[in-house]
């Protein structure tokens, strides 16, 4: 392919990103004005990104249906606090992030849900940060056991695997989403690799 037939590809990507940022930024400043279909029109572009990792951390369906209405109700009525010119996928995942830690928090000791159909989720195919050791042994495990290994992480560490892995976002894209140091993101996750791994390794 040719220069100009790259670049002119990279311009038209571009583009389209543009006018989806642009679109995004006007639902959310309409938004902040009290349009409540401009909101209705987040909710539907992101509703399915948010369930699915309130799903991949709660391993429960219904617990997740219901912690994704409460994510975007809190994010409705904190709408006029979001900053503009602020990237509104980062907010949003803030609040979903946070909300399913909380609930997570809440369950009593020693309980662990089940996915059940996790089919409809894909797995972290890359699960692991340059340590051929944990990739080999998180690739070859099955779907299931993996998800019960997650289950007994600290909420934590759960968020930011979820974040590194699933959402595909740089260390100091997650910290910036949870406001911690770059420091604890790398600590917690290496410390939750280490726990699945041994997890994985030790069923019982």
């Amino acid at each position: 392919m040719s220069r100009n037939a790259d670049s002119a590809i990279s311009r038209a990507t571009g583009s389209t990103m543009s006018v989806e940022q642009a679109q995004e930024d006007a639902w959310v400043c309409a938004s902040q004005r009290g349009d409540a279909l401009s909101f209705n029109r987040l909710v539907l572009k992101w509703e399915k990104t948010v369930y699915n990792a309130a799903h991949r951390m709660l391993q429960d369906r219904e617990d997740a249906a219901e912690a994704t209405q409460e994510i975007f109700l809190l994010a409705f009525k904190s709408i006029r606090r979001f900053r503009c010119g602020s990237r509104f996928s980062t907010w949003l995942y803030r609040i979903a992030i946070n909300h399913c830690i909380t609930r997570v928090r809440r369950r009593p000791p020693g309980i662990h849900l089940s996915l059940g159909d996790t089919g409809a989720l894909k797995p972290a195919e890359q699960l692991t940060v340059d340590e051929p050791q944990s990739a080999e042994l998180l690739r070859s495990e099955q779907q299931r056991r993996v998800w019960n290994a997650l289950s007994h992480l600290q909420a934590e560490q759960q968020a930011i695997i979820e974040l590194k892995f699933f959402q595909e976002m740089t260390f100091d894209e997650i910290a910036e989403v949870l406001d911690v140091p770059l420091s604890t993101v790398k600590s917690r996750l290496y410390s939750g690799l280490e726990m699945l791994k041994n997890r994985l390794g030790n069923p019982a």
